[in-house]
């Protein structure tokens, strides 16, 4: 009978250092696969972000672009890039028998949205935020627009966009 009992309890033994053993290796993958999920969710937000700022700008200008309705300038000119420091893109539409403008431009570390006349006096922190950027350029000659965007990485990202419509901003 000693050596049934001691039989088992080395069944019992054997069974627990299996069970340990499994334990183990299902939390050394558990802690790869978090490892690995960790890296893809960086990636993916890094270029979720590279991606997103100008795909937006082209995304708005593709919306708005008709004709004489698309210029680049600055914040306070539309004709004169150099009038401060904003670089502003300009998207015209009428509404209603009026005329509007869309301003895109960057601003106190974002790249912002701001709808209005343009007889409006607005200052550059009434836009809307849009999203958070280090730099923001325009570039444009004839019909095409060049728009680079610096994201938080310190990555510059830059798409070049043909314009359909001619000539300047006309109310």
């Amino acid at each position: 009978m000693n050596s049934k009992t001691r039989k088992h309890e080395i069944d019992n033994v054997f069974v627990l250092l299996l069970f340990t053993l499994f334990a183990g290796c299902v939390l050394m993958v558990l802690l790869l696969g978090a490892s690995s999920y960790e890296k893809v969710v960086e990636r993916d937000a890094k270029a979720y972000n590279a991606r997103t700022g100008v795909r937006y700008i082209a995304a708005k200008l593709r919306h708005g672009d008709e004709s004489a309705c698309v210029q680049a300038g600055s914040f306070t000119d539309k004709n004169n890039r150099n009038a401060d420091e904003i670089p502003t893109l300009y998207l015209g539409m009428r509404a209603e028998g009026e005329f509007y403008y869309t301003k895109i431009y960057y601003y106190d570390g974002y790249i912002r949205e701001l709808l209005c006349m343009e007889e409006d006096e607005l200052d550059p922190e009434d836009g809307q935020e849009v999203l958070q950027a280090t730099s923001f350029s325009l570039e444009q000659e004839g019909n095409l627009l060049k728009v680079s965007v610096g994201d938080e990485n310190g990555e510059k990202h830059t798409v070049s966009l043909a314009i359909r419509s001619e000539g300047e901003v006309e109310p």
